[in-house]
């Protein structure tokens, strides 16, 4: 059992640690990612080889293949996390991540694009195994009095790899294409190949430091895995009994699937949404202006875990909810109007003129993402904190498959909205009605039982 006697700054090098091995694996999934969305968004738009329906449908495939290894694989991710010791399967991961990074500068190489788009899939097919051992090592490591000091910490260290991941990645990608202008996506990758190397000495830089972790005593689950139950979905029913067996778990897994769902369509819908609508033709750009959710995600993972060692700050998911159902609103307020979008300030940026719906929109991506801070770390940690030690890595893991199942759906209707050529506008204000209507669910719940 958990001994808890122990300081938290007693475990503070461990953790420093377990935080580095999550910051690179972080970026080596975004800078994958980065390259492969980069190259759609730079061969879309007038004349190029995408419209704009065909990049909102490449763009939500490639977040549909990150997915997918979330709901396929989350019975198997949940149970080997809670029957075995959590740092031999982050060490495992790590090593798959290596393996797989290979294959990714060979596809580059080779200007193989759809080989490095199928890539996609097997690494979060790795980081779907990673995650409930990754996410419950905190319990280990800290206890119960620092989940949400450590929560704070772990949200903070995986954004500001994805802030960093995504401005340097995209600055990167231009750099090596410069003033090229390649055809093909195959001819695209090729320029930019060199990239991949950098992401295989990531992924070993990883591996290495997953032997620095440290094993905690924690209490193993003895349930064995059938085949039978397994393919007839029982461990899926099982999964969801246990999760809904406890209200507090399941509305604080309910508000985080409302949030990533959202957060996800965002990512997808914006990217051709920004080329149409503010006029902008720098991918680079693009990943700045949403990197701005990132720092805002960081400052209010900061403002729910500051002084938060005594008592989870529930009441920081009702502020966080307010502050992101008014920036969904805001975001194609903003950025349609033409009286807006064509009123210009002055400054150029990447080749872009800044105008006033350019300006306001930025503002309202990254009060979006200070109100998603404020919200995701208490929940997380309430998640947490009403799981017992052995079932840990089972909630996690169906926090990921509800999570995911959720986000794949979203991804489903706003593939079928560009089908039918549906304004983006209209995605993003589908995108206010789902938050304003989810979270007011939730925190009902939550008020009455808190």
């Amino acid at each position: 059992m958990e001994n808890k006697s122990f300081q938290l700054s007693e475990r503070a090098g461990v953790f420093a640690l377990y935080l580095v091995i999550l910051f690179v694996n972080a970026t080596v999934d975004l800078g994958h990612k980065t390259v492969i969305i980069s190259t759609i968004y730079e061969l879309s738009g007038p004349g190029g080889l995408f419209n704009e329906t065909e990049q909102l449908l490449l763009t939500a495939l490639v977040s549909g293949l990150i997915l997918l290894p979330f709901v396929m694989l989350f019975t198997v991710s949940g149970h080997l996390a809670d029957k075995f010791a959590k740092p031999n399967i982050m060490r495992w991961s790590a090593f798959a991540a290596v393996l797989i990074t290979l294959g990714i500068a060979y596809s580059y190489h080779q200007g193989e694009y759809y080989m490095a788009f199928g890539f996609t899939f097997l690494l979060a097919t790795q980081s779907a195994i990673y995650s409930p051992a990754k996410y419950g090592y905190i319990k280990e490591c800290l206890g119960e009095k620092g989940l949400s000091v450590g929560n704070a910490y772990l949200m903070a260290t995986t954004l500001t790899s994805i802030l960093l991941g995504t401005v340097f990645f995209a600055g990167l990608f231009e750099s090596y294409l410069g003033d090229s202008n390649p055809e093909t996506p195959g001819e695209l990758l090729q320029l930019v190949a060199n990239v991949a190397w950098l992401l295989v000495g990531l992924s070993i830089l990883e591996f290495l430091c997953t032997f620095g972790l440290k094993y905690y005593a924690t209490k193993y689950s003895k349930v064995k895995l059938t085949m039978g139950k397994w393919l007839a979905c029982g461990y899926l029913m099982d999964n969801v009994r246990v999760m809904r067996a406890n209200q507090v778990t399941w509305y604080a897994i309910l508000g985080t699937v409302v949030f990533w769902s959202i957060s996800q369509n965002l990512l997808v819908v914006f990217q051709a949404h920004a080329k149409v609508n503010l006029h902008i033709d720098s991918p680079f750009l693009v990943q700045i202006m949403l990197a701005l959710s990132v720092i805002g995600i960081i400052s209010g993972s900061f403002i729910s875990g500051r002084d938060a060692q005594k008592a989870i700050k529930v009441d920081n998911v009702w502020y966080g909810a307010v502050l992101i159902v008014a920036c969904s609103i805001a975001m194609p307020a903003f950025s349609v109007p033409a009286f807006l979008t064509e009123t210009m300030l002055g400054p150029v940026i990447l080749g872009t003129e800044v105008s006033l719906g350019l300006a306001l929109t930025a503002v309202s991506i990254f009060v979006f993402g200070l109100g998603a801070g404020m919200m995701i770390v208490p929940l997380n940690a309430l998640i947490q904190s009403s799981a017992a030690p052995d079932n840990l890595g089972s909630v996690i893991a169906g926090k990921n498959w509800v999570q995911n199942i959720a986000m794949i759906g979203l991804l489903c209707v706003t593939s079928g909205a560009s089908y039918l050529s549906i304004s983006s506008e209209y995605i993003l204000y589908l995108n206010a009605i789902i938050a304003l209507v989810g979270f007011s669910v939730v925190l009902k719940k939550l008020k009455s039982i808190y």
